[in-house]
């Protein structure tokens, strides 16, 4: 079981600041009788301060992870940020692993399947199989990788950038989950809302509507209300 990481690819395409993501699969994970759970839109798979019980990958469905904080002038007054997107063959709740407690919600954005990897099987599966402790510390680094990618566009691209660069990235991870080869995805179904995507990509809801629009009066994107069709990946790449 490899992880599917292109390292090389990454650093081509950091130069325009948007590299392709990181798409690792616990594949190993299939041949085991892992439970599923069916988590329907709306619904929390689990919430901010639960015990770590499981890891879950997306068997199908989407989810967006959320995180709540306290405002800087008014510590009664709470604010949300999410702070990820989940598809297909990604991996769940790993912002427990190092408290022992969820940091976020994770919140499914459509009729979503999960499987359940109880912590207490993983543990001595990753002693007994070398590879799938690999795997995991793989999924991890990942979301290290994909942590910091986010926090270094937020500090350096303007808005249209970082749209441009959410739409690339969204592309391509459906593409790994997909098991595509040599094709690109070029029409995507917007499963979170655009207030999803401005809390991601910390603009207003109405700057991301501008720069959708502007991609798409470039010719870079055509608009459909959540779908989108990309017409132009270069001119996505390069600003």
């Amino acid at each position: 079981m490899e992880p599917s990481i292109d390292p090389g690819a990454s650093l081509k395409r950091t130069a325009h600041g948007v590299a392709p993501s990181l798409h690792v699969r616990l594949s190993d994970a299939d041949a085991i009788p892992f439970p599923t759970r069916t988590v329907e839109r709306g619904d929390a798979l689990y919430c901010a301060g639960e015990p770590l019980r499981s890891l879950y990958t997306v068997q199908s469905g989407c989810f967006k992870t959320v995180s709540t904080y306290p405002g800087s002038d008014d510590d009664s007054t709470l604010h949300t940020q999410v702070t990820g997107f989940h598809f297909a063959n990604e991996t769940l709740g790993l912002d427990g692993v190092c408290t022992g407690r969820h940091e976020s919600d994770a919140v499914a954005l459509e009729p979503s399947v999960v499987r359940i990897m109880p912590v207490g099987i993983l543990e001595p599966l990753c002693r007994e199989y070398a590879a799938m402790q690999h795997t995991l510390l793989a999924i991890m680094s990942a979301e290290i990788v994909r942590a910091s990618r986010l926090a270094l566009m937020l500090g350096t691209m303007p808005a249209r950038e970082r749209v441009a660069a959410f739409l690339l990235d969204l592309s391509e991870r459906l593409d790994a989950s997909a098991a595509t080869s040599g094709e690109h995805a070029v029409e995507l179904s917007l499963p979170m809302t655009r207030a999803d995507i401005g809390s991601y990509l910390g603009l207003e809801l109405e700057t991301v509507s501008r720069m959708l629009s502007k991609l798409q009066r470039e010719g870079a994107i055509g608009l459909n209300g959540r779908q989108v069709r990309i017409v132009d990946r270069t001119m996505l790449a390069h600003h």
